[in-house]
């Protein structure tokens, strides 16, 4: 088997009929000698700014000279970029061993695609002898396959409104699906988030007797600017002795305030925790150095082109509050791509507070909304639109009718803004 087969055969084990449990990952991962529990992870949960967030504390760790793997999903192109030691993605053919190594008993416990990459990065990171292992969770977190992994400190970014057909209806279910990372006796770094979801979550941690350090009670940030190159702030925590002027992170946008200083945030924790000591000029260099694409990237100029892969209401929000507040342009013609199980009339009214031009489209994801399913949100907004059957498509109408001034988004999933990615990075290639 090569990797590209190893490929199809894994994205084929989709969970779409099966129940979410953790019944077979637990199973294959007690056969193989539970890697997961032999790791020191930092586990991170929530409705927005995860991958953010870890990306961030993957940087300033990394440039403390720790050995440090990362896993995130979904990925825009390639599959190996979830899983990354030291910044760098791993070598395909390192995945491709692993799976092979352990297809039977993937078989024998039926394990679904998500079950499988987790396990792999349990595994990977466990065999690296990592002295930190950072898990984002997929969905939820209470029966999120992560949810195996030691955790040596939890992190929930924020609660909002997402996956509500799996997670609750409401803000408090959905926060106690969150804070299902919560482990006995293991800190929570808590980011910014709603009362009644805040509530939910200190009601869990004080019943697993979890201290819990909230970023709204300890960290103050001033002076923030954003251009399209990064932001800009002064940060305040001083509990542990920082307080430094004008630290800037390469990642655009608002929102990457928020969450870079709570990557900052729980290194300081950890720090604390295990004895080592934040170096101010590290950490700079690290911040200017976070790798994580997909939000706000720049891919063109002359029309300018940016992929964001806001993908629920509260991220369409802060995505149009970006655009608004960062870029300059004479039309905005927005590519659109959401999948079927999102709030998308939210989404849709959001973006065409600003949007002067929208081409729907779907991704390939068997999640995509149908191209009519959009449209009929769309039209209701008088925004002159148009449809095309898929995100590359799309992605070559908005160009053609792009004039230099002009700005093009291409938004909505993590699905459609890969597939323009790939597709993008291929044309450069040719």
């Amino acid at each position: 088997m090569n990797y590209n087969k190893f490929l199809e055969e894994i994205f084929a084990k989709t969970a779409t009929d099966r129940k979410i449990e953790l019944t077979r990952i637990k199973k294959f991962l007690d056969e193989i000698g539970n890697p997961e529990k032999k790791i020191q992870g930092i586990h991170v949960a929530g409705t927005n700014g995860k991958g953010s967030t870890c990306a961030a504390v993957e940087s300033i760790l990394h440039a403390h000279g720790f050995t440090v793997g990362l896993n995130t999903s979904p990925h825009l192109v390639d599959y190996k970029e979830r899983f990354r030691i030291n910044k760098e993605e791993v070598n395909p053919e390192d995945l491709l061993e692993l799976y092979l190594k352990r297809k039977d008993i993937h078989e024998k416990y039926d394990t679904t695609y998500f079950e499988i990459s987790t396990a792999l990065a349990f595994e990977l990171f466990y065999q690296k002898g990592l002295d930190f292992s950072i898990m984002e969770v997929g969905l939820g977190g209470r029966l999120d396959a992560s949810v195996l992994l030691n955790a040596i400190i939890t992190v929930i970014t924020n609660i909002e409104y997402d996956h509500t057909k799996s997670l609750g209806k409401t803000l408090p279910k959905i926060a106690l699906e969150k804070a299902g990372i919560l482990k006995r006796g293991i800190p929570l770094v808590l980011g910014t988030t709603r009362p009644s979801a805040r509530k939910a979550i200190l009601h869990r941690a004080k019943s697993l007797a979890c201290s819990v350090i909230e970023y709204p009670e300890l960290v103050t940030v001033t002076n923030e600017r954003y251009d399209e190159k990064g932001v800009y702030y002064d940060i305040s925590i001083p509990s542990y002795d920082i307080n430094w002027k004008q630290v800037y992170c390469n990642l655009a946008g608002a929102h990457q305030v928020g969450n870079t200083a709570l990557g900052l945030l729980v290194c300081a924790v950890l720090s604390k925790m295990y004895g080592f000591k934040l170096d101010e000029d590290k950490i700079r260099k690290a911040m200017h150095s976070v790798v994580w694409n997909g939000r706000l990237q720049k891919i063109g100029e002359n029309p300018a082109i940016i992929l964001d892969g806001a993908h629920n209401p509260a991220g369409m929000r802060q995505f149009v509050q970006n655009i608004k507040s960062i870029y300059t342009y004479k039309r905005l013609i927005v590519v659109l791509g959401i999948l079927y199980d999102k709030e998308i009339k939210k989404m849709v009214r959001s973006i065409s507070e600003i949007a002067d031009i929208i081409v729907i489209s779907k991704s390939q994801s068997h999640r995509a909304a149908a191209v009519e399913t959009l449209e009929k949100e769309v039209h209701k907004t008088g925004i002159r639109y148009y449809k095309e059957p898929d995100s590359i498509s799309a992605f070559e109408r908005a160009k053609n009718i792009a004039d230099r001034e002009d700005l093009i988004c291409v938004s909505g999933s993590l699905y459609t803004i890969g597939e323009v990615l790939g597709y993008h990075q291929k044309s450069l290639s040719i």
